[in-house]
């Protein structure tokens, strides 16, 4: 894989797109300088922090389009419904032409000016960066991607990614408890916490529960225990969570691909029957409050999603077609709305999970937890539903519910995973849980293969992505090693 030296960050609001180079000579010394380049050594680190924030956003974006299918928490026309390969390519290029690119520099840059609290950040993001990656493709270029004038970088093993992503987030959290640069500290362009240092702690530690738990089957206890530890210094409330809110000018992508490309008759993703009918009273006996805020169900008396592989097709509606769509108020799909990276109600689900599998000495099969797991499984519900804007009654009176409101001897790892896919919708996340848990119905109740799926699968769930078809061009030998069937289960969950 060749890696461009030219890296990119918005100025002026993050609406104008420049170049940084970081060498003397451009088109062949001073004589051809691009008058539209800015260079590395002009930009500081508080100019290159909004912009790489923006870019990782909008992958963690990408990536959920394409996931949430896969997921099914949206059924969209066309192949990927149907477990048809994705390249992705638009996420490969901003995490490596871009984030990861500019964030390389700016972790330079930091160590150079003492600015610790910019090498903390700079940490997080590579981390979050690096998980979306492997999470997508398994094996990536890391180690020796941004080496001067190596082309054609190793592909790192999964394994040793995920060893990475934990020291880079211990790093980060040394840094972040270092004391702040007397020069230079974030502070507006800081997207997400507005410069404070001790909410990028907090999101650093969630972040290491999120890795940690992803490994439950290398070892579920052990996998728990980590998780807990880093759970310790963790979030404490909705407060703490990792997003990038929009505005009616700079629009949440969600809003132009699943409402407003319906508007103007583009195709455009609809809710998924799976997620539906998790809420709606059909695969379980309680009505989710959320569900309308989620959806519009144009104010027909249920909803109905869209079964996936069959876009628009709902046999359980009377007229046969689904109902249900993504709306400009939709909680998801407001031109304002954030984009939601890790929250707090992940992180208490995270905690259930691990208390559970603590409890039960890794079984996930088990009946009954310890008060903390049902704590943590209540709280991410709470938490949730405060977040989406649910009245205190229709939340109280869902948490009281018996069917959810089952006591610490009866909670089930069903339980805590059919809340945490509710609370973590349009969220790439949810996808690595389907893998950890291989697809079982016994944990994802009423989860079925799309119609109309893809014959190459034989049945088999998909997996992966496929790498860019610009990869085997530009660094194929490695590529060839690295690549995998899509139906292959990566390393994290096998």
């Amino acid at each position: 894989m060749k890696i461009s030296k030219l890296l990119f960050f918005f100025v002026i609001a993050g609406l104008l797109l420049f170049s940084i180079n970081s060498c003397d000579d451009y088109l062949g010394g001073n004589t051809n300088v691009d008058p539209n380049s800015v260079f590395e050594d002009d930009v500081s680190l508080n100019d290159m922090l909004a912009p790489i924030i923006v870019t990782t956003t909008d992958t963690h974006f990408n990536i959920a389009f394409t996931t949430s299918q896969y997921a099914q928490h949206t059924s969209f026309v066309g192949d990927t419904d149907k477990h048809e390969q994705s390249e992705l390519t638009g996420a490969w290029t901003n995490i490596y032409l871009t984030s990861l690119n500019n964030l390389d520099v700016m972790e330079k840059k930091a160590r150079d000016s003492d600015a610790n609290h910019f090498l903390g950040i700079a940490h997080v993001l590579q981390a979050i960066n690096l998980g979306l990656a492997t999470n997508t493709w398994e094996d990536i270029p890391y180690s020796e991607a941004f080496t001067e004038g190596n082309f054609t970088p190793s592909y790192d093993s999964q394994e040793s990614i995920y060893q990475e992503i934990q020291s880079l987030l211990d790093d980060a959290i040394s840094s972040l408890q270092q004391p702040a640069s007397e020069i230079i500290q974030p502070g507006s362009e800081d997207l997400i916490f507005n410069g404070d240092i001790d909410r990028w702690i907090r999101a650093a530690n969630s972040l290491k529960a999120r890795y940690h738990i992803h490994l439950t089957n290398k070892g579920a206890v052990d996998a728990a225990n980590n998780a807990l530890n880093a759970l310790s210094n963790a979030m404490e409330s909705n407060e703490d969570d990792v997003q990038v809110n929009y505005t009616s000018r700079n629009l949440n992508p969600w809003h132009t691909s699943a409402f407003l490309a319906r508007q103007t008759g583009n195709p455009a993703p609809v809710h998924s029957d799976q997620i539906i009918s998790s809420m709606n009273g059909t695969t379980y006996p309680e009505v989710d409050p959320r569900l309308p805020i989620i959806a519009d169900n144009g104010g027909d008396s249920q909803f109905y999603g869209s079964v996936n592989g069959n876009f628009g097709i709902n046999t359980q509606a009377q007229d046969n077609l689904s109902n249900t769509v993504f709306n400009g108020e939709s909680w998801h799909t407001r031109d304002s709305s954030p984009i939601l990276m890790i929250t707090y109600a992940e992180t208490k689900f995270i905690e259930a999970e691990a208390e559970f599998l603590v409890a039960n000495s890794g079984s996930f099969q088990a009946t009954g937890a310890n008060a903390a797991a049902y704590e943590a499984y209540l709280e991410g519900i709470r938490a949730n539903m405060d977040k989406l804007g649910v009245s205190q009654a229709d939340r109280d009176a869902y948490l009281s519910d018996p069917n959810v409101a089952v006591g610490t001897a009866n909670l089930t790892m069903e339980l805590i995973m059919k809340e945490k896919y509710k609370a973590l919708f349009l969220n790439p996340e949810t996808f690595n849980d389907l893998r950890r848990y291989n697809f079982d119905d016994t944990i994802f109740r009423g989860l079925e293969l799309p119609e109309d799926h893809n014959s190459v699968l034989n049945g088999q769930w998909i997996q992966r992505a496929v790498y860019p078809s610009s990869e085997f061009s530009r660094n194929e030998d490695q590529v060839r090693q690295a690549e995998k069937a899509i139906d292959q289960p990566m390393w994290f969950y096998n």
